[in-house]
């Protein structure tokens, strides 16, 4: 039986690390329930942000801005010298990363409320939480049992639910590509989409006046559109992989559960390993540990067949 007991998500796969360490921290998580401890809700704390968006309890665990500022730094810093060395207009490193860790908290607060909004239309309460490891929208309770009746929760409602974030989350950062680009904005984002797809969205498209333009609109393309796609990878517990899991569950294949896991494992080593092929060790080591763990997971039976 499938147990949605929280909707996992956004996770953070910006690489910020080294080469330094890899075997260690795979020994380290061999040893211990480091999957487990990475994507659990934080304790409450007394520095925490707690505020209602739409109905729904939101907290923003303080490591969350910890995490945002350590990732956004070297490209604040990246673009305030591209700036600089073209006489542009930059308020400062430090303002820009202002910009950054703002735009990911929205566009990882939009993913959430994707979700969010999904479990309400089923007629589950649920609350946000932003933390260290991306965000959560936990489901606590059906809003009344005549809701919960009509709106039986099987797996074509968890596909909706597990797609209901990465999709408003996709939403937002094409709207802020087509802004870009309507505008005549250049961002590295449309390089990298002409490198990806054959395109020539860069052609003719300049610098922003202002680096301050560039970061909002550059984040927000990176960390709704990037970090959505990758959530959709079929890799338990990302978003991706409950879609696999409900879709394998409603082909009525054998062991339902134990064919996501192996789906998982295939998939988390093979973008791990190219992670690490294109340099990027801190999110080659993630996925790899997702699927150690979904190994893990498939040769003790657990999460049921």
């Amino acid at each position: 039986m499938c147990r949605p007991l929280i909707r996992k998500s956004t996770v953070f796969f910006v690489d910020h690390g080294s080469a330094r360490g890899l075997k260690q921290i795979l020994l380290l998580y061999l040893r211990s329930n480091t999957s487990d401890v990475m994507l659990q809700e934080p304790g409450l704390s007394p520095y925490d942000l707690q505020f209602n968006l739409l109905g729904f309890p939101v907290r923003v665990a303080w490591g969350f801005w910890i995490v945002a500022a350590v990732f956004g730094w070297g490209t604040s810093d990246t673009l305030d010298f591209v700036y600089a060395s073209q006489n542009l207009d930059s308020p400062g490193a430090p303002i820009l990363l202002m910009v950054w860790i703002s735009v990911m908290f929205v566009s990882i607060l939009v993913h959430e409320l994707g979700h969010s909004l999904a479990m309400r239309y089923y007629g589950i309460h649920s609350r946000i939480v932003l933390y260290h490891f991306g965000g959560l929208a936990i489901p606590d309770s059906f809003a009344s049992w005549g809701g919960a009746r009509q709106r039986r929760v099987g797996p074509k409602e968890q596909i909706v639910i597990s797609a209901a974030g990465p999709l408003l989350q996709l939403l937002l950062g094409l709207g802020a590509l087509g802004i870009a680009v309507r505008s005549g904005f250049l961002l590295p984002e449309t390089r990298l989409f002409d490198a990806i797809l054959g395109t020539d969205m860069s052609a003719g498209l300049k610098w922003a006046g202002s680096a301050s333009v560039t970061m909002l609109l550059s984040a927000l393309v990176f960390t709704s559109v990037f970090w959505a796609i990758l959530n959709l990878a079929p890799i338990l517990p990302l978003d991706g992989g409950n879609i696999t899991r409900s879709a394998l569950q409603l082909s009525q294949v054998s062991q339902p559960i134990r064919a996501a896991h192996m789906v998982s494992v295939v998939a988390g080593g093979l973008i791990g390993l190219y992670f690490l092929s294109r340099g990027s060790p801190m999110a080659g080591i993630m996925f790899l540990i997702f699927a150690v763990n979904n190994w893990q997971a498939m040769q003790s039976g657990w999460g049921g067949y």
